[in-house]
């Protein structure tokens, strides 16, 4: 009997190390470690959670290389069937290449496929594909035998805004579509899920860059999406909440930071699954047995517990190794409040987000740097630019005297001000040496907000007359280094009455030619006559 019990007692040790020799607990991250995978987009049938993923095959420094989707199964997203390749770029005879970012929804029993992939020279970029198959492992097949969504159906001055889309079919069978990098597009599907179905919208999201993913929770419409690059910071996870799918949009901040080793993050949300909502996302942790580790184009599949409080709004998340290997412990409580802006000087009212994505300026300025700031302005700079400023300035000279009632700027992005992130309104008589607004600048709060007119409105300020011929500087003062506001940019000298600087550094495109900010003045109303 002893040797029987001096087994046992050697097997009883033994088996912690052999739990670990024979890997991860189910549910732990990387979630799928088979082979590289990118882009999760889950998609709930019944008991089941289908999900597609991008299957990542870089070698050594490729940027990317996806030359098919997967698909995977489970009944309880810890163990999972993986079912092979379900659709490639040449299933559509139309694209080459690139299997990007995709997601699968169900209608009327049928399931469409929207697909990122690479057109053909016929419209050059990159485009959107729908395929369609009679059950969630297909087989696909091309929907409509061309694109859904191509570079000429958005014309923009981005190279690539046709990619990532989501799509959402909502209860009254409205189906949605949205995209688009860095400016979100969003549209209606007609009934069959093929075709637009009206006018494509720009909405304008703080710090967005791309990775829509659609989702509704308890009456309420949730963008989430990844943002934060063209701030020249690697992804991280934002949304937005909304009553109805055009809006009026509420940005809500970070739900998770950046990805491990990887410069992209992409969602995928599951809401009450079996009583609990779950957050699919990519990190580039995971090395093969073959030795190949995760990086920019060897991405990782990742899932982690989600948790609402009780006015919606999401907890923070968090990517862990743990995954959902163990049990959830939902936050207590409710998820604390964006930060306060602060108040802007008494005599300056700032005024946020009008007509984002402007194509024209309001109104009738007196003087403007650009006619289109969306065609003519389409880079993102702030006070993290090149090394850090603290001043981001616009010199100009005005043609003709100007009695100065608004300044408007193409702008957005950013984190918005609090205490350790300040922002002052200067301009500033550069012939003179003078400074026109109070002594020192006026004192701006400002939430974050997507891109659009960002307006200081001087009805409360003394009048403030621009002299014909002198040369002027508008300038925002802030924190050196902080992520407080963007202003949009152009591409090339677009202005020559003035130039752009990041304190005494003149502003320069990525060609090294000069660039200018977005940016217009209005002349001042009559001010009522004083009563004698």
């Amino acid at each position: 009997m002893k040797p029987l019990l001096t087994r046992l007692a050697a097997l009883a040790l033994a088996l912690p190390a052999l739990a670990h020799a024979a890997g991860p607990a189910p549910g732990s991250n990387p979630l799928l470690r088979d082979r590289f995978t990118a882009d999760p987009a889950p998609l709930v049938v019944g008991d089941t959670v289908y999900l597609y993923v991008g299957h990542d095959e870089a070698k050594g420094s490729d940027m990317f290389r996806m030359n098919e989707w997967l698909a995977y199964s489970s009944k309880d997203l810890r163990h999972w069937t993986a079912h092979g390749t379900v659709l490639k770029p040449t299933d559509f005879k139309w694209a080459v290449r690139d299997a990007w970012a995709a997601q699968v929804v169900q209608r009327d029993g049928r399931f469409f496929f929207y697909t990122t992939v690479q057109h053909d020279d016929t419209r050059p970029g990159k485009a959107i594909g729908v395929a369609v198959a009679d059950h969630p492992l297909g087989p696909f097949k091309d929907a409509r035998g061309s694109a859904l969504v191509a570079e000429d159906t958005t014309p923009s001055p981005y190279g690539w805004n046709d990619i990532d889309p989501t799509a959402f079919v909502d209860d009254d069978g409205t189906a949605w579509l949205a995209w688009g990098n860095p400016v979100l597009y969003l549209a209606r599907l007609k009934p069959n899920m093929t075709e637009l179905d009206g006018a494509i919208e720009k909405v304008a999201l703080p710090n967005y860059t791309e990775g829509p993913w659609i989702s509704k929770r308890n009456g309420l419409y949730y963008m989430t999406y990844a943002a934060m690059a063209h701030q020249g910071l690697w992804e991280q996870l934002a949304y937005a909440t909304a009553p109805t799918m055009r809006g009026p949009w509420t940005y809500q901040g970070l739900i998770a930071g950046p990805a491990h080793k990887s410069y992209t993050i992409h969602a995928g949300l599951v809401d009450d699954f079996k009583g609990q909502s779950y957050l699919f996302a990519h990190n580039a942790a995971l090395t093969l047995p073959d030795g190949q580790s995760g990086a920019l184009g060897r991405r990782s599949v990742t899932l982690d517990y989600l948790h609402y409080d009780a006015d919606g709004r999401i907890w923070p998340v968090t990517q862990t190794e743990a995954g959902i290997s163990q049990p959830p412990k939902p936050p207590s409580g409710k998820v604390p409040p964006l930060p306060d802006p602060g108040r802007s000087d008494p005599r300056v009212r700032v005024q946020q987000l009008a007509q984002g994505y402007l194509e024209a300026w309001p109104g009738q300025p007196a003087l403007a740097s650009v006619a289109n700031p969306f065609d003519q302005a389409p880079e993102a700079i702030g006070f993290n630019r090149d090394g850090g400023a603290s001043r981001l300035v616009q010199s100009f000279t005005p043609p003709t005297d100007i009695a100065l009632g608004r300044i408007a700027l193409y702008a957005g992005d950013g984190h918005g001000t609090g205490e350790s992130r300040t922002l002052r309104l200067s301009l500033r008589d550069v012939d003179a040496g003078t400074e026109l607004l109070a002594d020192d600048g006026l004192a701006v709060a400002y939430r974050p907000q997507g891109a659009g007119l960002l307006t200081f409105d001087l009805a409360d300020h003394p009048p403030v007359t621009l002299k014909a011929g002198r040369r002027y500087a508008l300038a925002l003062q802030g924190e050196r280094g902080a992520l407080t506001i963007y202003l949009r940019a152009s591409r090339g000298d677009a202005f020559a009455n003035g130039e752009a600087s990041l304190d005494d550094r003149p502003l320069r495109d990525k060609q090294g030619r000069p660039a200018d900010f977005a940016f217009a003045l209005y002349p001042s109303a009559p001010r009522p006559a004083l009563p004698r």
